[in-house]
């Protein structure tokens, strides 16, 4: 729960943590904090799904304060002061930086792998209209369970993906931008067929994230919402993710 914005942080049994997105501000710095072993100062991968200021403003003041592996984004043409902020630390801490294409499959410690599916090609460098729908898809596996991150992905991207056949199927779904009804299509969650469905939503947001369109379409499957739950913590074995109340 860092407001209204994505971040997702994952760690895996060995304690090698993966960080997706990171919310509009700060906030994301005690969350990361109380998050990691005592003493850890180091984050193996953060993920920027596409550089709007809501999903890249947190990881910057990750970047300034940890010890970061690696990088993976899809390098767009962005002209924001932001995105340059970015460009300029990764660059001043010598960070290795990977480009997000379909195809793409990343090892991560304990058996984990991120498969990417979007975008269907390299945009490295590229000007593009449409941020959104530029976002990184990415699966999360780790045995028989899984995660879906879709950025703010919209229904156009979603049906792209669907007509390319691609195995959607997930157990945790992180509802497309923060719940906007022209994201999560009734065919799109038909094939993801997820247990939990996440929105990463700011309480009282100006946007009216959720919208009723989008919360009625999720009305058959278990909904969380950071408004209104705060953190929210799953823990997947190699056999199934379960919710828990610990943070």
């Amino acid at each position: 729960d860092i407001g209204q914005g994505d971040a997702t942080f994952i760690e895996t049994p060995r304690h090698h943590q993966i960080l997706i997105d990171g919310g509009p501000s700060a906030a994301i710095l005690p969350k990361v904090e109380e998050s990691l072993p005592f003493g850890d100062k180091r984050i193996e991968l953060l993920i920027l799904t596409h550089p709007d200021s809501d999903h890249l403003n947190g990881l910057i003041e990750i970047l300034k304060r940890y010890e970061v592996a690696a990088v993976l984004e899809t390098g767009i043409k962005d002209d924001s002061a932001q995105y340059a902020q970015w460009e300029e630390i990764i660059k001043e801490k010598n960070i290795p930086v990977y480009y997000a294409h379909f195809g793409q499959h990343i090892k991560a410690a304990d058996n984990l792998e991120i498969e990417i599916l979007a975008p269907f090609s390299s945009i490295r460098g590229k000007e593009v209209s449409d941020k959104n729908n530029s976002s990184i898809v990415g699966k999360i596996i780790y045995g028989k369970s899984s995660l879906l991150f879709v950025g703010d992905a919209s229904s156009v991207l979603e049906s792209q993906m669907i007509l390319a056949g691609f195995d959607l199927d997930a157990d945790i779904l992180q509802v497309g931008h923060h719940g906007s009804k022209t994201s999560t299509s009734a065919e799109f969650l038909q094939k993801v067929s997820p247990d939990f469905s996440v929105i990463q939503v700011g309480l009282k947001n100006r946007y009216g994230h959720p919208s009723q369109e989008t919360l009625d379409r999720l009305k058959n499957f278990l909904t969380l919402r950071t408004d209104l739950s705060g953190d929210i913590k799953f823990e997947c074995d190699l056999e199934r993710c379960r919710k828990t109340d610990e943070y």
